[in-house]
């Protein structure tokens, strides 16, 4: 049986979980498609990450990100 310590850790960390979720899957996407850009633009998106203070600047973040990938895609597809 598992102790009322217990339980109410992980009730809290539940909690916590719940009410940051949005933005525990945000970040967790931008560091994905991160993942995706070409090495030398990758140090930029990451160090922008880590100063990231709240979902608006994540949120810039991933807008950047967006066009970042889409401009690798052109130069690909165009071969430039």
């Amino acid at each position: 049986m598992v102790s009322e310590n217990i339980k109410k850790t992980i009730e809290e960390v539940r909690a916590q979980a719940q009410k940051e979720g949005r933005y525990i899957e945000l970040v967790s996407t931008v560091e994905y498609l991160i993942n995706l850009i070409e090495p030398g633009k990758k140090e930029i998106f990451q160090k922008a990450l880590e100063d990231a203070e709240d979902m608006d600047d994540v949120n810039e973040i991933l807008d950047a990100l967006k066009l970042q990938i889409g401009a690798q895609g052109a130069k690909k597809l165009l071969k430039l």
